[in-house]
């Protein structure tokens, strides 16, 4: 009681509080009124409806299968209450009841409409429905194994190089559709994909392109192209000697070279897997120069930059 003549005192005190609760109080009137009206009457509204469609597993669908159907309902408008405090059940549809048995699957928009009466409320009428029908084809052949080639340009950055070679998480996919098509497809091609600028490992989930008529599992593979930092080395190396004749041995002045390179920090700890080489049928026998020229052989392909100290050594003769 004290706290309702507290209120009456405040109104009466405040003529601004009494305005603002008068225009309250006929905003609240017309809301009333206004559903009142709207929701006696006749409405439009445009339910999405979601699709789903009945199938064995060794079916594969090679058309788009739309997720919903957009339905334009006519109702009271109090009955489309249960359409916004509910969620819309979806319309399941039996392959089996629209196919034709040639590999399509037809529906038209009246039996999308019959259909739709067991979903919708049975007071509803069904005004339109979008996609007007439907018609899409399917395969129950089983699945062609095609080779996976990947569309992938790996640039890593300066002082980076790509060390190993890419790996793929599998090498084949599955390809299902028709008996001509499937004949006509022998591998599967990834998406293009381009990195630059790399400084460690790319791992990566990249998409089969997608082929008319067909469906491809899986739809995506995962890759792995290894990025190592390169550091620069420094080793000393034997020079050993090629295509020396029987009973002739050459001395070489000095017998060692350095080697200078950047190897992939993984095979730092590792042996150099370089040799430096002289080649006995490379000395001109016309020459007064005591010198031969020394090149690199075998050469890890991990390793960049590689050069030698030296690019001739002096070397003597000695038969036997």
């Amino acid at each position: 009681m004290k706290l309702w003549n507290d209120i009456k005192n405040k109104l009466q005190e405040s003529p601004r509080m009494r305005s603002a609760l008068l225009y309250l109080f006929f905003i609240v009137i017309s809301a009333v009124f206004w559903c009142f009206l709207t929701f006696n009457g006749d409405i439009q509204l445009d339910l999405q409806v979601p699709l789903e469609i009945n199938k064995p597993k060794n079916v594969h669908m090679l058309s788009k299968v739309p997720d919903t159907l957009t339905v334009t309902v006519k109702d009271r408008g109090y009955r489309f209450f249960t359409y916004l405090f509910r969620k819309t059940p979806p319309l399941t549809l039996r392959l089996t009841d629209y196919s034709d048995g040639n590999g399509d699957f037809k529906v038209d928009q009246s039996h999308l409409k019959k259909a739709l009466t067991h979903v919708l409320n049975k007071h509803s009428t069904i005004v339109n429905v979008l996609p007007e029908s439907l018609n899409i084809r399917y395969t129950d052949l089983p699945g062609k194994k095609v080779p996976v080639k990947t569309d992938i340009i790996v640039e890593p950055r300066e002082n980076y190089t790509l060390y190993g070679a890419l790996i793929q998480s599998q090498d084949s996919v599955l390809v299902f559709s028709d008996a001509k098509t499937l004949n006509a497809i022998n591998e599967v091609y990834t998406y293009h994909v381009e990195e630059t600028d790399l400084t460690d490992t790319l791992r990566r989930k990249v998409s089969i392109a997608p082929i008319n008529n067909a469906v491809v599992e899986p739809r995506t593979i995962e890759i792995m192209v290894p990025i190592e930092k390169l550091k620069p080395q420094t080793r000393s190396v034997k020079i050993a000697v090629r295509n020396a004749p029987s009973g002739v041995k050459m001395l070489l002045f000095p017998s060692d070279v350095e080697v200078t390179y950047r190897s992939p920090v993984s095979r730092i700890s590792d042996e150099t897997g370089i040799t430096a080489v002289v080649d006995y049928n490379s000395i001109d026998p016309h020459s007064t120069s005591n010198k031969v020229k020394v090149i690199i052989g075998e050469m890890p392909a991990a390793y960049q930059d590689v050069k030698l100290s030296h690019d001739s050594v002096e070397y003597i003769i000695e038969k036997h």
